[in-house]
This record gives C-alpha cells, sequence and structure tokens, in this order.
C-alpha cells in the first residue's frame, strides 16, 4: 500500500532540493571578520561569566539543536519542492468517425410490400426506421447524422454523440415528406457540406446513402456530386432498397449506387424487400466499419507542500516554546 503510494509520489521542482547542502556551504565560507591578534587582558571576566551564567561554548550549538535545525531544514526544503501525488489516469473516449445517414423519403417509400421478421407486411420507410435505429444503437462513439431527401434533400439531424436525439428525428419521418421524386445528387450534395463542415477534420468521414428508386430530381448531376464527396475524403456505402430484377423506373438504380461507392472507396449492397434482409446489411457495414475511438487521458496532481511545511513550522514552534519555558524554570 505505501510502496503504491510513493510510485505516484513526485516534485513539481525537483531542483530545489539543491538547497538542502546551502547551510554546509555557508558553514564553509570564510569569515569576513577582521582578524585581530591584539588581546585585552579581563581578569574579572570569570567572575562576569558565573554571574550572567554563560557557558564557555554557547557559541557552539549542541547535537539536540544541530538535529532539529536540520529537521526543520529538510522539512522547509521539500515544501519548496512540491511534492505532488499523481491520481490514477482518467480516461475519455473520443470519437473518430463523422457518420451520415442518407435516406430516400420519397413517396414510394410509403408502399407496404416489406415483411417484418413476424411476416407482416410494413412499409418501405418503417423498414428503414426499424433497421437504421438498430444500427445507430450499435455505434456507440460515433458523431451520427441524418440527411433525408425526395425532390429535395435536407439535412434533418447534425453531427452528434446524441443518439437518442437522432433516434427522435429518425421516427419524424414520413413518406413524401420533401416531395414525391429522388434527387440522389442533391442528398450526396448536402452530405459533403455537413461532413466538410464538422469541426474536427482529423475524423474519418463516412455516408450510408439508402434508397429504393433512380435519380429524377437533382440539381447536381450525381456523378459530379460524387466527385466532390470524393475530393473530401468521404467514404459512401450506399443500399439499394427492393427487387432489382423488376422492371420500370421503380426498381434502384444499381449501377449508379455501385458508381457511387467505388468512387468513394465504399461498398454497394443489395437489400431485398424483406426487413430482416435490411438489417442483415445494416449488420455488414457496421462490421465492415468498426468504430473509431481516441482515448484521451489525464491525471489530477494533488499538492502536498503543505504537510512538510506545517511540520517543519510545528517543529520550530515547539523548539521555540520548549527553550523559552526552559528559561523561565529557576535553576
Amino acid at each position: 500500500m505505501f510502496s503504491d503510494w510513493l510510485t505516484h509520489l513526485t516534485f513539481a521542482w525537483p531542483l530545489a532540493w539543491g538547497l538542502l547542502a546551502l547551510p554546509l556551504v555557508w558553514r564553509f565560507l570564510p569569515s569576513r571578520r577582521p582578524q585581530n591578534d591584539q588581546s585585552v587582558r579581563m581578569p574579572h571576566l570569570p567572575m562576569l561569566q558565573d554571574r550572567l551564567a554563560l557557558d564557555a561554548h554557547s557559541e557552539t550549538p549542541d547535537r539536540t539543536s544541530q538535529l532539529l535545525f536540520w529537521v526543520v531544514w529538510t522539512l522547509l526544503v521539500c515544501a519548496l519542492a512540491r511534492p505532488e501525488y499523481i491520481e490514477p489516469p482518467e480516461y475519455i473516449t473520443q470519437p473518430m468517425r463523422d457518420v451520415v445517414l442518407i435516406l430516400d423519403v420519397s413517396g414510394s417509400m410509403a408502399q407496404r410490400d416489406v415483411t417484418d421478421a413476424r411476416h407482416q407486411l410494413i412499409s418501405r420507410l418503417q423498414a428503414v426506421q426499424s433497421s437504421s435505429a438498430a444500427f445507430i444503437n450499435q455505434r456507440r462513439h460515433d458523431r451520427l447524422g441524418l440527411v433525408i431527401f425526395s425532390a429535395r434533400a435536407w439535412p434533418w439531424a447534425p453531427l452528434s454523440e446524441d443518439r437518442q436525439a437522432l433516434l427522435a428525428r429518425l421516427n419524424t419521418l414520413k413518406p413524401g415528406m420533401a416531395g414525391q421524386q429522388t434527387a440522389i445528387g442533391d442528398a450526396i450534395g448536402v452530405t459533403t457540406r455537413l461532413l466538410s463542415q464538422a469541426d474536427n477534420a482529423s475524423h474519418q468521414k463516412m455516408a450510408i446513402l439508402l434508397t429504393d428508386g433512380r435519380d429524377s430530381a437533382s440539381q447536381i448531376p450525381p456523378d459530379m456530386a460524387v466527385t466532390l464527396a470524393a475530393r473530401h475524403g468521404i467514404q459512401i456505402h450506399t443500399i439499394a432498397f427492393g427487387d432489382l430484377n423488376q422492371s420500370g423506373d421503380d426498381r434502384p438504380d444499381s449501377a449508379l449506387l455501385k458508381r457511387i461507392a467505388q468512387a468513394t472507396g465504399g461498398q454497394f449492397h443489395a437489400a431485398a424487400a424483406s426487413g430482416p434482409a435490411l438489417e442483415a446489411v445494416w449488420r455488414d457495414i457496421d462490421r465492415a466499419t468498426p468504430t473509431l475511438v481516441r482515448k484521451q487521458g489525464w491525471s489530477w496532481h494533488r499538492p502536498l507542500f503543505h504537510w512538510p511545511m506545517a511540520a517543519g513550522l510545528l517543529v520550530l514552534l515547539c523548539t521555540r516554546l520548549s527553550r523559552t519555558l526552559l528559561q523561565r524554570i529557576p535553576q
């Protein structure tokens, strides 16, 4: 126990211990008093000495006085060296990755053609909300944000570690709330701006784009938006949600989504119209992108200089009081 305590003891000013030898240096310095070989004969000095009760060797301190002096001096020098007790380190975990979910909320997301785990039909948006909520709960040390898009793209939740606030915003999504069309390029542009304006440039930037349709309303061409995202170091994983084998414009544009993922270093995923299949895709992305954190630690330095200072002053005070009392005691 005591040895563990000593391992945490340090001195803020260790060079102050050099003052410990100062009395020795002072003692051996040459005296500046003038040397006078002449002497005066005082025959009555022994009588005067006896009357004043002076000790012929009073100028030479006894061993007790020397010991007390060194104890006090050592304690005061120790206080000047500022002893400190270093508390065991405490750590905080800082996120090192920013993740933005880019979710399609176009009118087609209202279709109830997705089977959940209980084999009941739910809407596409309900399946997206359920599976993405599970993903959010798994990313405990990431900063997460949300961008929604249909005919227009909107930053729906800023980057934050507050998962509960993000889940609350996720639950407010409605199909067609931002129009009926799909603006994939605009959504990537809004995401790039959101991630590039983050206050920590050292974070890795990642986005997950989920859509069930094709780009039909972007003011920024998707390929141009992807080039801009790649220039800012943003990795985009894409999810094509729905039946890729169906005909017409209702199926996801898997070719575009593959180009987006390839250009930014992400991965393309296809999820059938099934809740468990979509959840499996989110789990794959979670495993492929483990959480990046940095542990930052610090230790509190508890000052201890007042203890040796108080001890030295206490010894000095007790010595002075004891000598005063001894002088008052009649011989």
